[in-house]
C-alpha cells in the first residue's frame, strides 16, 4: 500500500478545512477568498477555476469574431490567467490534465498577444541540449533600449507577467524577456527540473541571446523577479557581471532558513518537489541546503532593490536583512509595515501595483542615478511615508 510521500502530507485534512473556511490555499494570514466558493477541498479547486476560464475563453472568441478587439483582449487575459491558476492546483501535481490546462492558458495568451499594442515574440533559449521557452515583449518601434529579464515566482509561468494590457516596463521604454525557468510551466513539461543553480545558468544564456538582438542595449540588461524569482535574480547577478541591476518584490531572500518548506502550508513543498522531479523528501531536503544567498550575495556588485513585507512568513525579515547587508554594491531595501508575502496592491502605495514603483527604480538604475555608495533601507508605513 502506497504511503504519504512527505512527513506533513498527513495534515491534508487540516489544510482542506482551512481552505474551505478561508477560501485561501496559501497565505492564510491574508484576508479575502482566492478560490471559488464551490471549492471545499484542494482537489476541487482546479475544476472550478477551469470552469471560469472556459466561460471567459468562450466570450473572448465571440468578442474577437465580432471585431470587439478591446473587450476580446480583456477576456483573453482573464481566460489565460484562470487556466494558469487551474493548472497550478491539479491533483496529482504532474498529470495530463495539468498540461492540457497549461496549453489552454498559452493559447489564450497567444490570442491576447496577437491583439496587443506592441509586438510579443516567442523565443527559445538554448540550455543543456534542450531549450527554455520565453516571451519577448518589445517596444512598438523595436528601438534599441534597456531590457529586463523577468523570473516568475515559484511555479508561476511566463504568460502571467507582464500584463500586455498594462506593461509598466514598456511604458517606460524598457523591453521585457520573461521566461519559464527550470521547473516552471513549459520547461517543467519538457522535463527541465529546478536546482539551486540552474536558474542562474539560464540567465547567462538569456543574456547571450539578448546580445544577439538589435533591440537590446547590452549595457543595460537587468534581472527582476517576484517571490522565488527574487532569489533566482540575485543568484543570476552573482554569476554574471553583465547584469546591470537587480530589482524584485515579494521576498524569497534566503540566508539561513527555508520557512517556505518547513513552516508554511505543505502545498509549497509538495509543488516544489514536483518542480525538482523528486519524490524522496530526505533527498529533497539535502538539495534545499543549496537554496541560500550566503556566499553569493557578496558577489553581487550591481545596484540592487529588495522589497519585502515586514512579517513575511516565507522570508523572515532577519534573513532578508542579512542578504541586504552582504550585498557588495549599491543597494536599497523597502520594508512594508505590517505586510506579509503578497505585497502587490498595498495601502501604503495607494493600491498601485508594486512593480510600477520597481520599474521606476530600475529606470533610475539604467539612467545611472543610483550612486556607487548608495545604501538605503526604507521602512514604508501604511500611509506611504518612507517611500520617497
Amino acid at each position: 500500500m502506497k504511503r504519504v510521500t512527505r512527513q506533513r502530507d498527513g495534515q491534508q485534512w487540516i489544510y482542506d478545512y482551512i481552505l474551505k473556511t478561508t477560501g485561501r490555499p496559501v497565505h492564510h494570514e491574508m484576508d479575502g477568498r482566492q478560490v471559488p466558493a464551490q471549492a471545499k477541498s484542494i482537489r476541487m479547486v482546479s475544476k472550478h477555476l477551469a470552469r471560469g476560464a472556459e466561460n471567459a475563453e468562450r466570450l473572448a472568441r465571440a468578442a474577437e469574431a465580432r471585431g470587439d478587439r478591446h473587450t476580446a483582449r480583456l477576456l483573453y487575459r482573464a481566460a489565460s490567467e484562470r487556466f494558469r491558476e487551474a493548472q497550478h492546483f491539479t491533483i496529482p501535481i504532474i498529470c495530463p490534465r495539468r498540461w492540457e490546462l497549461l496549453a489552454r492558458s498559452r493559447e489564450c495568451a497567444a490570442r491576447l498577444h496577437a491583439l496587443a499594442n506592441y509586438p510579443i515574440e516567442r523565443v527559445e533559449i538554448p540550455f543543456e541540449g534542450k531549450s527554455i521557452p520565453a516571451l519577448l515583449h518589445l517596444l512598438p518601434d523595436r528601438r534599441r533600449a534597456p531590457v529586463v529579464i523577468f523570473y516568475p515566482g515559484m511555479d508561476n509561468t511566463k504568460e502571467n507577467y507582464p500584463n500586455p494590457l498594462d506593461n509598466e516596463f514598456i511604458a517606460r521604454g524598457i523591453h521585457v524577456l520573461t521566461i519559464d525557468g527550470p521547473g516552471q510551466g513549459e520547461a517543467l513539461e519538457r522535463g527541465i527540473f529546478v536546482t539551486p543553480e540552474n536558474h542562474a545558468a539560464v540567465a547567462k544564456r538569456a543574456v547571450d541571446l539578448l546580445l544577439t538582438r538589435p533591440e537590446a542595449d547590452g549595457r543595460k540588461i537587468a534581472v527582476t523577479g517576484r517571490s522565488f524569482g527574487t532569489f533566482w535574480s540575485l543568484r543570476a547577478a552573482a554569476e554574471d557581471p553583465r547584469i546591470a541591476a537587480v530589482a524584485g518584490a515579494v521576498a524569497c531572500y534566503y540566508w539561513d532558513r527555508l520557512t517556505i518548506f518547513d513552516e508554511a502550508p505543505i502545498r509549497f513543498k509538495q509543488v516544489f518537489m514536483a518542480m525538482a522531479g523528486m519524490d524522496d523528501e530526505a533527498t529533497f531536503d539535502r538539495m534545499c541546503e543549496g537554496y541560500t544567498l550566503k556566499g553569493h550575495a557578496e558577489r553581487v556588485r550591481c545596484p540592487v532593490l529588495m522589497a519585502t513585507g515586514e512579517f513575511d512568513p516565507l522570508n523572515p525579515l532577519e534573513d532578508a536583512e542579512a542578504v541586504f547587508e552582504a550585498l557588495a554594491g549599491p543597494k536599497e531595501m523597502w520594508v512594508f509595515e505590517d505586510e506579509f508575502h503578497p505585497i502587490n496592491h498595498l495601502e501604503a502605495l495607494a493600491g498601485v501595483w508594486t512593480f510600477q514603483y520597481v520599474a521606476d527604480w530600475l529606470q533610475r538604475a539604467f539612467d545611472g542615478k543610483i550612486p556607487p555608495s548608495h545604501k538605503r533601507k526604507a521602512y514604508i508605513r501604511k500611509n506611504g511615508e518612507g517611500l520617497y
